[in-house]
Formats: structure tokens, sequence, C-alpha cells
């Protein structure tokens, strides 16, 4: 069998009971951080452009967009909850491939489609776990095998479309040649230009990752209905690895370790709300404030270094929550970054970041060329008295009470204190639920 064929019959198989205890927790956690997001994400501009056009449409009251009011149909509402999964950068993070987004594909699929067809919360999360399996191993090779700068383009969109129909065709209970036609589908919808680059905002991220997760439960249904495609888009000459990468037996990897490792254990959930090649200085940023005491005054120069390629993708035209230099600068004047500070719509870059970032400066790290070197910096910092404080910093899981602490701080402001507690509550108890329903008409907004 080829590659599509082997990896659609064993997801195809896969139940929940046969999924490690790691993964399957792995899974409710990710499904909880990726909420709080979510919610945060639900008012932002980039979003609510995305929720008025679709309200426009129309479309049966069938699924939640979480955090707006009333009902909209599967297809609408999966774009919706997938434009929010990405709608900053809050989202969780694949660790291996050094910050693609892969929850944000089969997390809001999993749950729109979960509440459509009333699946129990245990699917839901099998469907997560099954379609981040994909998603990782689809964006671990693309982070490796491109060149990030020379043929750029914007993986997570394809991964999301792929992971996204992959997650619906476990819902849907496809089978192996119906889950084949699925990421056919799929593979024909995804996006990828990454000139994102240049705009100072978030909408190109924002709105291929809504349109990934509407082009997977489309493809899925599509696959389910008895459409046909090739059967063989990860395999060879002309594959989605032959289209985007160049390397037509890529997909080969897709199959390594299947069911021995599984790709949402590598999860990493931001310890802040901002780009990931920004999380781990500033834990040495943070730590030297607090451990000398500084004060925004007291500091004459900041430099961090990290990968070169690292500052590839944080460019200064990018939006506070991704311009290394802005994160830096917002960090050090404030003492501590707000999600919704950053997305404050006076602006981010206050007087006193503005002042902070002419003392910023990022030094691109050549010889740091692993895949674990996403994850070192080195921070250092010059004070006005003379000293030189240094932290030679890598990246720390978050732990659960971490993890409740982020949920808070981007549920509460938008939801309340009560509301927030009981979608905690719901969410926490995920597996055990005989239905999705509840906890999606929770985290309706109105």
């Amino acid at each position: 069998m080829g590659v599509t064929e082997t990896l659609a019959e064993w997801l195809c198989g896969q139940r929940w009971e046969h999924i490690p205890a790691a993964a399957r927790q792995k899974a409710v956690d990710v499904v909880f951080d990726s909420i709080g997001g979510m919610i945060a994400c639900s008012q932002l501009p980039e979003v609510t452009a995305i929720v008025h056009f679709l309200r426009r449409m129309g479309g049966n009251a069938e699924c939640t967009m979480i955090g707006h009011a009333g009902l909209t149909s599967l297809v609408n509402a999966a774009m919706a909850n997938g434009g929010m999964a990405h709608g900053d950068e809050v989202d969780p993070v694949h660790l291996a491939s050094v910050g693609g987004h892969v929850a944000a594909g089969p997390v809001p699929t999993a749950l729109t489609l979960g509440q459509w067809i009333n699946a129990s919360g245990r699917d839901v999360l099998r469907a997560v776990a099954l379609g981040y399996e994909v998603g990782g191993r689809l964006m671990t090779i693309f982070y490796r095998e491109r060149d990030y700068v020379a043929r750029r383009f914007y993986p997570t969109a394809v991964v999301g479309a792929v992971s996204s129909a992959v997650a619906a065709g476990v819902l849907l209970g496809l089978n192996r040649n119906q889950m084949q036609v699925a990421l056919c589908l799929a593979a024909y919808q995804a996006a990828g230009p990454d000139n994102m680059t240049k705009d100072p905002a978030h909408m190109g991220k924002t709105f291929q990752v809504g349109a990934a997760n509407r082009n997977g439960v489309t493809a899925a249904l599509l696959a389910q209905q008895g459409c046909h495609a090739p059967l063989d888009i990860l395999d060879g000459s002309h594959s989605l690895f032959d289209a985007y990468l160049g390397a037509p037996d890529a997909g080969g990897e897709m199959l390594k370790g299947l069911g021995e490792v599984y790709s949402i254990t590598d999860v990493m959930h931001k310890r802040y709300p901002v780009g990931s090649p920004n999380q781990t200085y500033l834990q040495g940023l943070f730590h030297l404030i607090e451990q000398h005491a500084l004060q925004p005054g007291d500091i004459a120069a900041i430099e961090v270094q990290i990968p070169q390629r690292s500052l590839h993708r944080v460019p200064t035209t990018r939006h506070a929550s991704i311009s290394a230099l802005a994160v830096c600068a917002i960090a050090a004047a404030r003492g501590k970054l707000d999600f919704y500070q950053l997305h404050d719509p006076a602006g981010a870059l206050d007087a006193a970041a503005q002042d902070m970032q002419q003392r910023v400066k990022f030094v691109g790290r050549e010889d740091w060329k692993s895949m674990e070197a996403g994850r070192h910096a080195i921070v250092t910092v010059r004070t006005r008295a003379g000293k030189t404080l240094t932290e030679d910093v890598r990246h720390r899981p978050m732990d659960a009470a971490e993890l409740d602490g982020k949920f808070d701080a981007l549920v509460v402001p938008r939801f309340g204190r009560e509301k927030c507690a009981q979608v905690a509550k719901l969410l926490k108890a995920l597996e055990s639920a005989a239905s999705i329903k509840p906890l999606m008409m929770a985290l309706n907004g109105g």
C-alpha cells in the first residue's frame, strides 16, 4: 500500500482507547488552550470581518461561532471558528516544527462538526488527536524540507486544510477509501502564500486558517457523499509534497513511528500571546527584569541572540504581537505582555515602548542550525549603571497552573469570571461528556 492508503487505514482504525494516556491528556489540554485563545480572538477585527461576511451569506442555524450570538451553518461556523483559532499568535504550536500552528486545523473543525452531529466529548478529542497526528507530521516535514527565505509559503494553511479534513473524516466515520478522497480534496483547496510578512495586521493568517477549516470540512462531507478523487495525494509524483516542496518522496516520513509516538504530545503551549520565535528569549528577559528588579529607565540596551531563520519569521513590518522589535520593547517597557493591550485599537506601541525599541537589538545566529535551536536564546541587558546581565535560556514548558492562569487572563475579559469558570469546568470534563453541545452553547456570545 502507498502512503495515503496506509495512513487512511490507520486513521480509520484508531479508537480512543488505542491512544496512549499521555496523548489523550494532551488532547484535552490542546482543546482547553485553543478555546481560551479563540474566545479572546473572537472580537478581533480580522475575525469579526469574517463573521459579518458569513452572516450576510446566511445559512441554517446549526453551529456556534464562538464568542458570537446565534447559530450559523456548519461550513460557515467552521470558517469563523477556524479564523479565530489563529486570529492572533496565542494558540498552541508544534515544538518539533519550531512553531507551526497545527492545532488551529483540527480543533475548530472537531468542535464545530461535533456540535453538528452531536458527538461525545471523547469522539471530539479523538478527532483532534488524529487530525493533529497528520498535521504535526506534515508540519515537521514542511519546516525541514523548505528554504523558508528563498521559497516562502505559509504551511499552516496547507496543513490546516488536510488536518481539518482528517478530524472531520474521523467524526463522520469515513472508511479508508473515503478518507483518501477527503485528503485529496482538502489538498486541492490548500492555500499558502506568505506575503503576510508585509502585512502590519493579521488578516492573511487568520483568513487562510479560517478557509482551511471550511475547506477541510467540505472535503470530508464530499467524500462522505461519495465523490471521487485520486487516492494517492501523499504519494510520489504530483503529490502534495511534490507540489509544495519539490520533494515527491517526502511523504514516506508520514508513516515513520506511526502509532508509537503521537504528534500531539509535542505541542508547545505559548506562555506569551506573541509569535513563536519570541517565546524563549522572553523567558530570559522577564527573569532578568524580575531577578534584578529592573525598571524601564534602568535599561540602556537589550541584545537578543536567536537563530537567523527566526528573524526571517518576525520582520518589523508585522503586527506588534509578531514583530520581534515591538514584542521585546513592549515587554521591557511594561514588564509584561497582555493580549488585550497588544490588540488595543489605540496601538500597542505607546511612547514608552517606542523609546525602548530604540534600545533593542537582535542578532541572528547563523551557527544555530538545528530545529532545537529555535528554543534557545541568549539575552543580554546593559544597565545605565554600567552592569551587563546575561541569561542563556532554553524553553521551559508551561505547567497546568500556568495553563489555567493563561485561560483566565484570556477569557475573563470577554465572558466574565462566572462564565469563564463554567466553560473551564465543561472543558476539564470533556472526555466524559456525552455531548459536545452544552460546551458549544456555553461558548455562544449571546
